[in-house]
């Protein structure tokens, strides 16, 4: 499974030191950390508008980790805007998430400086984007992806939060061909105070229509913006296709409009998959696929034959 997929990330390497397994849980830091002392950086692997991410050894214990960093003024200028109760900290929020297939956080607190960070597993791999890019993967194969980022995400649902940034650039298929789901930026607890209609935020791409029209919302929002994923990887094609550049027609079509078809979009996908995959990305909520508990098996179960 997955062979295709080897070409694109050569042999496989150890993901530690001396081939040293990850540390049996997350860790708050009770006190502040001095991370210019704690960590040597080795790359910038990200740059957002809130946060810096870098490959970095941890001084302490060798270990090549992800570190993410928290700017404290716009983090508190975010939180300032938003009409949600007190949102937990990231850190507090990701270690809770064992999972084989979410990325994992070692440890996390406050940096001298006042900076939120946390410490996670570096995963040595490639987006679900890059993937459907490089057009060398199965249609097989790619329902098998899909399958561990469904599971990912269902472990995030079960434990009790929505993630709110579903998207191909937030999974990550390591060495050993596992999908890790990763950036809990946005993600909130999923509870009545933080279901109220409020601000969108998420990636407008693949942005559930009762998001954008700011009305209550639930775990659905992550099940819709997982069946645009699915749809993209599957078809090279969005189910809203206004263009990326154009957020205003994107915000109208989705409200206005139904979703293309995905047996259009690629009439060589089986009949089962464009079905599931029609449910997952309606607009009514109360249609959607219900829950992503059962959609890794639902996935799975779908007969294929040629590549695509």
């Amino acid at each position: 499974m997955l062979g295709k997929l080897k070409d694109i990330f050569g042999a496989k390497q150890s993901s530690g030191p001396n081939g040293s397994p990850a540390p049996a849980g997350p860790k708050p830091r009770r006190s502040r950390v001095n991370l210019q002392r704690r960590f040597t950086l080795v790359s910038e692997t990200a740059q957002g508008s809130m946060s810096r991410v870098h490959r970095a050894v941890d001084n302490e214990s060798g270990r090549v980790v992800c570190l993410k960093v928290q700017n404290p003024e716009k983090n508190a200028a975010a939180a300032a805007r938003s009409v949600h109760d007190t949102r937990p900290p990231e850190g507090e929020m990701s270690s809770r998430f064992i999972h084989p297939h979410v990325v994992r956080t070692y440890e996390y607190g406050v940096s001298t400086k006042g900076e939120q960070f946390l410490v996670m597993e570096f995963i040595d791999g490639l987006s679900l984007r890059y993937v459907r890019e490089s057009r060398s993967t199965s249609l097989a194969d790619k329902l098998e992806l899909l399958a561990q980022a469904a599971e990912g995400l269902a472990a995030v649902h079960a434990v009790g939060f929505i993630h709110h940034d579903v998207g191909p650039q937030n999974f990550l298929v390591d060495r050993d061909h596992q999908v890790k789901l990763i950036d809990f930026g946005l993600a909130i607890p999923n509870t009545p105070a933080f279901r109220r209609p409020g601000n969108r935020t998420g990636t407008l791409q693949y942005m559930a229509p009762e998001l954008i029209r700011r009305e209550t919302i639930d775990e659905r929002i992550d099940i819709f913006s997982f069946g645009a994923l699915a749809f993209e990887f599957l078809t090279d094609r969005l189910p809203y296709d206004a263009g990326n550049n154009n957020s205003m027609a994107m915000l109208l079509q989705r409200i206005n409009s139904e979703p293309l078809d995905p047996a259009i979009a690629n009439p060589q996908l089986p009949t089962e998959l464009t079905d599931l995959i029609r449910k997952l990305i309606t607009r009514r909520q109360a249609d959607r696929w219900p829950s992503m508990a059962n959609l890794a098996e639902a996935l799975r179960s779908i007969p294929v034959g040629a590549t695509i």
